[in-house]
């Protein structure tokens, strides 16, 4: 029975956070001419796109999105990634020795790789294109399968179980940076590593994350982590929402 390691994407795998945060609150500016968005994902109630994208919905305009304003919502986003890259493509690199980790999991007999990220699709595929990380034919989320992280991660996990052909994987590992990552692996019950330093260590920590690493440029140590995780059951809940 395999093992599933499942990996976030900005600031996980890719050092994106910033510009993504940038081009996402120009989006807003652009077509809807919001200038004034709390930019602190923690106080929103759900930290993934589709769910931030709702909460200012409702709260701006006291109804849910279109289907065409969230289509002219992420074509702006992408565009403006796209713009960002051709003036700064150092802003799209990735984290040290994210790209080998992913390689080295997926010729692994143990380990089955997964994606699960907040992002909308469109946008974490240009990041990881312009990343120069491969996932093609991996199994991924996004925030275009739901709007809570529980939601896209269990999606992940159900995608995972049909492309490796698995009813239940051993263990189950979610790779992320954030404090909603560490809060999403507690409520599905799942194994959790954090890649941060500094205060962003402290706050992981806090948290209640117990492993940790700054990133994935010594591969062994990375797994050497990953394989004495032992503290979570690794199971995902039926009821997560």
């Amino acid at each position: 029975m395999k093992n599933l390691v499942i990996f976030d994407i900005d600031g996980t795998l890719t050092q994106t956070n910033h510009v993504d945060d940038a081009c996402f609150v120009q989006s807003f500016v652009d077509e809807l001419g919001i200038r004034d968005l709390d930019t602190d994902w923690s106080r929103y109630p759900t930290v993934c796109d589709s769910g931030i994208t709702q909460h200012i919905f409702r709260t701006r305009f006291g109804r849910m999105p279109s289907a065409p304003e969230l289509a002219r919502l992420q074509r702006r986003f992408v565009a403006l990634l796209a713009q960002a890259y051709d003036r700064e493509p150092q802003l799209f690199v990735e984290v040290p020795g994210a790209g080998v980790a992913v390689h080295k999991l997926r010729q692994h007999p143990d380990w089955a790789v997964a994606i699960a990220t907040g992002g909308w699709q469109t946008s974490a595929g240009f990041k990881l294109s312009k990343a120069r990380i491969a996932v093609d034919g991996l199994p991924a989320a996004f925030a275009d399968h739901g709007i809570t992280r529980e939601v896209i991660l269990a999606a992940a996990v159900v995608m995972a179980r049909h492309t490796y052909q698995q009813q239940q994987f051993a263990r189950i590992v979610y790779i992320g940076d954030g404090v909603w990552d560490v809060r999403t692996a507690r409520h599905l019950n799942l194994d959790f590593i954090g890649v941060a330093s500094g205060e962003r260590e402290a706050v992981l920590r806090a948290e209640g994350a117990r492993a940790i690493i700054q990133d994935f440029s010594d591969f062994d140590r990375f797994r050497h982590v990953l394989e004495e995780l032992d503290y979570g059951k690794s199971v995902v809940r039926s009821s997560a929402k």
